[in-house]
């Protein structure tokens, strides 16, 4: 039992045996989406904010690396391991004690304290006045005269019987359509499928930010999947998804690597997963990620 819960990460030769295909497409597309560039007029560096990312530390927020200094400080649930109204309470004042002017936290399957009545947890809410909360809802974030909107939800596809999840069979449930379309900041619990997913992401939420396409979206809930893509809204990202579902071939590989290497510019999404703990059995303590959009 002890092997099949912390299975190691595979290496690279093992990924390339298990499916040939899907490994070269998922090198090719993110080697090649690095290299475009976005439609969007960059900030100036007088503009630029700085997003500080941080997810999945289950109680262990007391001993991550120091979090650099940014504007927006981002926390994308899983603040605890067993949800008690103790471990919240330790972990919300550890984030209200961080110096960043813009502190923003969602919940995870595991806060199970913060899945109490709407009176309650306002209260509770008002003792940490530094802190945004987001449930399905959006916040502006203002920075030296750029205005930012922040939209953010805990909702996962279920597994087990944690709270903040939706039926994968039926993933409207989760409502991404309500994301607003000029949302700069999407902050989800989970990943969209086959971005920094491990495999397990959700393909509703993928289908949505078509739609929507973000700047930033910060996630985690998948430890082993920490990383940083830049992912373009082109006919590479199509190709590469049929890959990802089983769906395409030899085809799909050679339009994701033209598209990828001879596009044309196209509007990007930066997706980060900011889980901070890792390794065999979480016993890595990783850093924040910090982005400037």
């Amino acid at each position: 039992m002890d092997a099949l819960l912390h299975r190691r990460t595979p290496t690279n030769f093992e990924r390339f045996i298990e499916n040939p295909l899907l490994y070269l497409a998922h090198t090719f597309f993110y080697l090649g989406t690095s290299k475009l560039t976005t439609n969007a007029i960059p900030p100036t560096s007088s503009t630029r904010v700085r997003v500080v990312m941080i997810s999945d530390t289950h109680n262990h927020h007391n001993e991550l690396p120091s979090i650099p200094d940014g504007d927006i400080l981002i926390h994308a649930g899983d603040l605890t391991q067993s949800g008690t109204l103790e471990e919240l309470s330790s972990a919300l004042q550890w984030m209200h004690s961080q110096p960043h002017p813009n502190k923003i936290f969602i919940a995870g399957n595991h806060d199970r304290a913060i899945d109490i009545p709407n009176k309650e947890l306002k209260s509770f809410l008002e003792s940490y006045p530094s802190l945004v909360y987001l449930h399905t809802t959006s916040h502006a974030v203002k920075v030296r005269g750029r205005t930012l909107l922040v939209y953010g939800s805990p909702l996962t596809p279920k597994h087990g019987s944690w709270p903040f999840q939706y039926p994968r069979n039926d993933p409207k449930q989760a409502e991404w359509a309500k994301i607003p379309r000029n949302t700069d900041i999407l902050v989800t619990h989970g990943p969209p499928a086959y971005h920094l997913d491990g495999r397990h992401g959700c393909a509703a939420l993928l289908a949505e930010l078509w739609k929507v396409r973000p700047r930033l979206q910060v996630f985690g809930h998948i430890h082993a999947a920490r990383g940083v893509e830049n992912v373009a809204w082109s006919n590479a990202q199509v190709a590469y998804k049929r890959i990802c579902s089983a769906k395409g071939g030899l085809c799909d590989l050679v339009m994701t690597v033209a598209a990828c290497y001879w596009g044309k510019d196209v509007t990007r999404t930066t997706f980060v997963n900011a889980a901070s703990l890792g390794g065999f059995r979480d016993e890595q303590r990783r850093g924040a990620i910090a982005i400037d959009i």
